[in-house]
């Protein structure tokens, strides 16, 4: 089975026409149709962003190995937590972070690394005050 085969047997899998599929990672019916039928090559970006979309298990989608799925992004968030030692706030964040829409996560973690830019600015002349 090819890489276009796997990717409507996952969609249909998933119970969702060309156009909602593609919707949720911004990519229109058309080009959804074409990643299947092979007229157009599926990029890296769009992979990645398959993958975290959708729960999709990488291995499957490019090869056609493994589970189609992987297992539901708590129970990951909650393996890592284990491994990283991370507090159930810490844990609840990732969680979080882990269902915005791919497309919205580089400008979410731009505001932080802008917010945490204006609090060390702020730590900084408050030291110089006292």
């Amino acid at each position: 089975m090819s890489i276009g085969n796997r990717l409507k047997h996952i969609r249909k899998a998933l119970q969702m026409n060309q156009t909602s599929f593609g919707a949720r990672i911004n990519l229109s019916q058309t080009t959804i149709g074409q990643y299947e039928k092979e007229t157009r090559p599926i990029t890296e970006r769009v992979i990645s962003q398959l993958v975290a979309e959708y729960n999709i298990n990488e291995e499957y989608l490019r090869h056609g190995t493994g589970e189609m799925f992987v297992s539901h992004r708590t129970d990951l968030v909650t393996e890592l937590a284990a491994k990283l030692q991370l507090t159930s706030r810490e844990q609840q964040l990732l969680l979080a972070y882990s269902t915005f829409p791919v497309d919205k996560r580089e400008s979410f973690l731009d505001f932080i690394q802008n917010l945490w830019g204006k609090i060390q600015e702020l730590e900084k002349q408050t030291h110089h005050l006292s």
